[in-house]
């Protein structure tokens, strides 16, 4: 399959998602979209950096637990992204987690409609009910993405968005 027939079905699958879903997944769990999966996906800190033809279809809280080191949290997060179809993750604030998971764990909370990143991105108003059970916040950056190492004493919480871009991670 080309990659113009892969954006073409993934465009249509997304499509099709319109306005047939909740505003939350059933199962925090799992994501109200999913879309086919992609090859990879690209991890960013900075909104400028998103394409501005790249669709929204998942607010996330991913909790990492103390023990991971940061290229496995990195290969987690890059691995599940384009698994459910994602080509970019914005990551946002990271805080100490009220959780204690023993793997990383992706929580959904929506959105109802995918929406285009660059005319509805509202920013990280999503997940407060559980955002605001966490302790300080951390620092989490490009920097905590490699090495053998793990990065925090204590689990964190950071705040996340699936993104599907027409053209993919690796012509943006």
């Amino acid at each position: 399959m080309t990659r113009l027939q892969s954006s073409l079905l993934r465009a249509a699958v997304l499509l099709c998602f319109l306005g047939l879903t909740s505003c939350a997944s059933r199962n925090p769990d799992e994501l109200a979209h999913t879309l086919p999966a992609t090859d990879r996906a690209r991890i960013t800190f900075e909104k400028q950096r998103v394409p501005d033809n790249c669709t929204v279809f998942a607010h996330l809280l991913i909790t990492v637990p103390p023990t991971l080191a940061a290229d496995q949290t990195r290969q987690s997060i890059e691995q599940f992204a384009a698994g459910h179809g994602g080509d970019f993750v914005l990551l946002g604030m990271s805080r100490q987690s009220a959780l204690s998971p023993e793997t990383v764990t992706f929580r959904a909370y929506g959105p109802q409609t995918p929406y285009p990143f660059a005319t509805g991105w509202a920013g990280w108003k999503f997940g407060f009910s559980d955002w605001n059970k966490g302790g300080p916040l951390v620092d989490f950056g490009v920097n905590h993405l490699s090495g053998r190492e793990a990065n925090f004493t204590t689990p964190v919480d950071i705040q996340a968005v699936l993104l599907s871009c027409p053209a993919g991670p690796a012509n943006n």
